[in-house]
């Protein structure tokens, strides 16, 4: 591999570059038959070693951590055995979000395989607007009239310390498999299957709430002696939820993605087969994008805009008759959210408009349905470049709830802990956070906001009020990193191949702690832009070449660029970030340029040094 020395010329400086592999190290990884691009890419996520990278590229379930490594889980185990054996009345308990409802619907189907025929088996997930995330009293007191003696969470219940006190003076025993850190006090679970138990021995700890809910079910097949094939059934619902999730894919989520992908790829879950003829999707050729902007978002659907149940009897349901009315439900529940965000964000951003040099806006209305404020909330925050809280009045209890979306020189939940003031509750992230308030209050808490002069992002603090929450602040906070994977290797146009983007997709899927990756080229001479698109959906469309390869010229497309087809207007020479992407049928496959960055070359002729 060909080494340079680092151009000062930088395509945006908010971009950082890695630095490029020691050509022992490139020697050593192909030894293990690892592509150059590869070891490059695995080493910039902390995979040094090639029998790492090797381990890493192969993704076999064999690699996969003995389930009963897991704080708790022989405790669990045993419990769900006694349960299974004298055909008590189990109930499932998760969450209303894609993870919750992936992981609620993964343990259902393992129990209910394993349970005998006329045992009760039975599933709850609280309401999102009404219930809140976690155990809740007049649940369980729901579930005790209806017959349960063991619960078993997922994705929830590590802080549910008054609650699990209360099922067991009802009787009722309580499994919790969690993924969220827990408080110093326990609940008195019978078992608390949580990574993040500071006594925990698992070597892992970023599987979410699907991924503790399958390795339950993979002790349990152990137990059972299930083929693991059955096992492998499950990976498809662990797919969604981790990367609905944003969780890190690394280690064994990677591996549990990645083999999740190929089984979605050909499910035969009759409610997922619905729900993906409601998109334009194809069985073969989904990928983590399509379930992060495709599947995720109408799953989620359902807990924001009505009933989790919903989506959780469409990934449960056998009657492809069931699945296909759920799955339209489903659809038409995402597209009302999709309608109701926009028309709320439109009268937000003229709201916002009013007090163009107010440094924080907020805006609040009656009656707003809270499953979305969050999303306008972050949507006006990225668009404003400064904190943005929306706010939803509810005129029969006269209370607010609110949601907070800031940006990187705000620390939202530092402003809101210092509000002297008082909330019903808040809790949150640096950058996000979520809160009930007195109504009449809100006036002097945006006094507050406006003039606090307090500290910058530091570090992350209590969970917030809900797991919608959550998942949106997640995704401020881990969004692609805006780094350069490789810079130093001397790439050329016609090394942009559909085999070298199939080296790249080896290193898939891509996500959270394993971005997709991106590169740099220097000095590449602009022959033609073209704009494409409509509205403020422009795209610019430019011709290049590199000044190793006369001739050879190459389209690349900056999405929504067309804003920067007069700047580039007499521009020679650009330098460009970017990724691959391909587009792949039956009958033929190409790559092509998708720009992130495009500047114009600081580089004279005689400096040029393609990278």
């Amino acid at each position: 591999m060909a080494s340079h020395e680092r151009s000062s010329t930088k395509a945006s400086p908010s971009w950082e570059v890695m630095p490029c592999l020691p050509g022992d190290l490139f020697k050593e990884a192909a030894r293990y038959g690892i592509q150059p691009v590869q070891a490059q890419l695995l080493h910039n996520r902390g995979i040094t070693s090639p029998e790492e990278m090797q381990r890493f590229l192969n993704a076999h379930f064999k690699d996969t951590r003995d389930p009963f490594q897991l704080i708790d889980m022989r405790k669990a185990v045993t419990r769900i055995q006694q349960a299974l054996e004298s055909k008590e009345h189990i109930t499932v308990y998760g969450d209303y979000d894609a993870d919750g409802v992936t992981s609620s619907a993964l343990l259902y189907r393992a129990l209910r395989r394993l349970k005998q025929p006329d045992a009760p088996l039975s599933f709850h997930i609280p309401d999102r607007l009404h219930d809140g995330c976690g155990l809740n009293l007049p649940a369980l007191d729901m579930l005790k009239a209806r017959g349960t003696s063991l619960i078993v969470t997922t994705d929830c219940a590590s802080s549910d310390v008054e609650q699990v006190a209360y099922a067991r003076s009802l009787a009722m025993d309580v499994i919790i498999t969690d993924h969220h850190h827990p408080p110093a006090e326990l609940p008195a679970a019978v078992a608390m299957v949580n990574p993040w138990r500071p006594d925990c021995p698992y070597g892992e700890r970023y599987l979410c709430g699907v991924g503790i809910a399958f390795k339950l079910a993979q002790a349990l097949y152990q137990v059972y002696q299930r083929p693991e094939e059955e096992l492998l059934e499950l990976l498809d619902l662990v797919a969604i939820g981790t990367i609905a999730d944003i969780a890190p894919l690394l280690g064994e989520n990677h591996i549990l993605v990645q083999l999740g992908l190929q089984r979605l790829n050909r499910t035969q879950k009759c409610g997922l087969l619905e729900l993906i003829k409601h998109t334009t999707l194809r069985l073969g050729s989904i990928r983590e994008r399509d379930i992060a902007f495709s599947l995720a978002p109408r799953i989620n659907a359902a807990g924001r805009m009505k009933d989790a149940g919903i989506a959780f009897r469409l990934l449960t349901t056998d009657d492809p008759e069931e699945g296909a009315r759920l799955a339209a439900e489903l659809n038409a529940l995402n597209l009302s959210r999709q309608q109701e965000t926009e028309t709320l964000m439109r009268f937000v951003r003229e709201e916002a408009q009013k007090h163009p040099a107010h440094p924080v806006i907020l805006v609040s209305g009656q009656d707003w349905h809270e499953g979305i404020i969050g999303l306008v909330a972050g949507k006006l925050a990225d668009e404003l470049q400064k904190p943005v809280l929306v706010v939803s009045h509810d005129q029969q209890t006269q209370l607010s709830r609110g949601s907070a979306r800031s940006q990187k020189n705000y620390n939202i939940i530092e402003a809101l802990r210092s509000f002297p003031g008082e909330f019903v509750r808040f809790g949150g992230h640096t950058q996000a956070a979520g809160f009930t308030i007195a109504s009449d209050a809100i006036p002097e808490l945006y006094e507050h906001l406006l003039n606090w002069t307090g500290s910058p992002l530091t570090a992350i603090v209590e969970e917030t009020e809900d797991e919608e929450e959550q998942a949106e602040l997640e995704r401020l906070i881990t969004g692609q990193p805006r780094t350069i994977d490789l810079v130093f290797e001397k790439i050329t146009l016609s090394q942009l191949t559909y085999d070298f983007y199939l080296q790249i997709r080896r290193l898939g899927p891509f996500g959270n702690s394993n971005p997709e990756p991106v590169f740099k080229m220097e000095h590449l001479r602009l022959l033609r832009s073209r704009v494409t698109g409509r509205s403020e959906r422009l795209n610019l469309s430019v011709l290049l070449e590199h000044p190793e390869e006369h001739g050879q010229q190459r389209w690349a497309t900056v999405p929504r660029g067309g804003h920067l087809f007069e700047r580039l207007k007499g521009v020679k020479h650009v330098d460009i970030i970017f990724s691959l992407e391909a587009s792949e049928d039956e009958n033929r496959t190409e790559t092509w340029i998708k720009i992130l960055d495009i500047q114009p070359s600081e580089q004279t002729e005689n400096t040029q040094k393609p990278v």
